[in-house]
């Protein structure tokens, strides 16, 4: 991947409000703790905390899922160049002066005699029309045509269990069901190996993140039952991350010293992921910490004293892959709004995370939202 995708991941997390940390994508060793030896006043051995993790007590979220119709249009007027795309240019009836050129970071064209040009947001036909007035006194009645060699301003990300996962260009309206066919297509479980079939996907929890929101496209409804009314247009910088069915994670994210992704394993207990995790940082708000299972469409969301478990005053709870624990850096008070934010958020940094994954980088998303009163 080149560095210039890179470059766009982390200008994406400055938006979101994330840094960047060390991920604990499989703890060395198992490195799950039944005993809680990252809090302050942890007194009690592994032997004195409650033998047996419960499960969690769950409260389902009511939340709006509706898709506006703008979102089924697709984008209106011409392609516009930005930094990064790559023009081919030339002087009509003139194959001399043939050129490719990348438009500069800072949206400026350099081309033949004359003066660099500023195209950023422009389309080609208006960048056509200048160069062709800029060049009138270096040749007769000049006609310059000026076409989209490589679009790599406008991209959008194809992540998760696709064949190819990565980033692809928007030179022409595109729905998430193109999107997704430029991807190779979903994946499934063949002989070991994921190929091919929608099944092994996790369309439940499938997402679409635009300028740090989410777009509640239905994947489920999209993919099994063939229903248009949730194939939405893609627009440049969209995240679609698709995840698998089979192959999980979970996530501690929020006030952690190592927020990210954990290894899950059969029996993984809140107090296991989150020493796993590196443990809450100073001044977290540990009482009143969170689970969130179900992914973005159908949530519930459950209140975890961290410090009553580690102390011995409440039972550990059992966690499934791809739950989400969120311990929060400040008070909250509403558990439904503030839930929907965790799950948002949780949302773009997971999305994030699977890019750099992409890209090979080793690296977190640490997230924090401010409580909501």
């Amino acid at each position: 991947m080149k560095l210039s995708s890179i470059s766009r991941i982390a200008l994406l997390l400055l938006p979101l409000g994330m840094s960047t940390s060390c991920v604990h994508l499989m703890p060395t060793q198992r490195e799950f703790k039944t005993s809680a030896t990252f809090a302050d006043d942890a007194t009690l051995s592994a032997g004195e905390l409650h033998a047996t993790p419960v499960e969690p007590d769950f409260t389902e979220l009511k939340v709006d899922r509706s898709l506006s119709p703008a979102l089924l249009q697709p984008l209106g007027g011409p392609y516009r160049v930005g930094p990064g795309d790559t023009l081919d240019i030339e002087v009509a009836e003139l194959a001399a002066t043939r050129a490719t050129t990348r438009v500069m970071p800072d949206g400026m064209l350099y081309y033949n005699v004359a003066k660099g040009i500023n195209v950023k947001d422009k389309s080609v036909q208006e960048i056509s029309t200048q160069l062709s007035a800029l060049l009138a006194d270096d040749y007769v009645s000049p006609v310059v045509s000026v076409n989209i060699a490589n679009a790599d301003s406008q991209r959008f990300w194809m992540l998760g269990q696709v064949e190819n996962p990565g980033t692809y260009p928007l030179t022409k309206p595109t729905t998430v069901i193109d999107a997704i066919s430029l991807g190779g297509g979903l994946l499934s479980n063949r002989e070991g190996i994921e190929v091919t079939n929608p099944e092994a996907a996790d369309l439940e929890k499938a997402i679409l993140i635009r300028d740090g929101k989410l777009i509640p496209v239905d994947f489920a409804r999209l993919i099994t039952q063939g229903d248009m009314t949730q194939n939405v247009y893609v627009h440049p910088g969209d995240y679609i991350f698709v995840p698998s069915l089979t192959v999980r994670s979970l996530y501690v994210l929020g006030a952690v010293n190592r927020p990210g992704p954990v290894y899950y394993e059969p029996g993984t207990s809140v107090l296991a992921a989150v020493a796993a995790a590196g443990g809450p940082k100073t001044g977290a708000i540990v009482t009143k910490a969170l689970i969130v299972r179900g992914g973005t469409r159908h949530p519930k969301v459950a209140v975890v004293n961290i410090k009553g478990i580690m102390t011995g005053r409440e039972p550990d709870l059992i966690l499934e892959g791809g739950d989400i624990v969120w311990v929060p850096q400040s008070p909250w008070t509403k558990l439904e709004d503030y839930a929907e934010g965790v799950l948002l958020t949780a949302a773009q940094a997971i999305a994030v995370q699977e890019g750099l994954g992409l890209l090979g980088t080793v690296g977190g998303t640490g997230v924090t939202i401010s409580a909501q009163q």
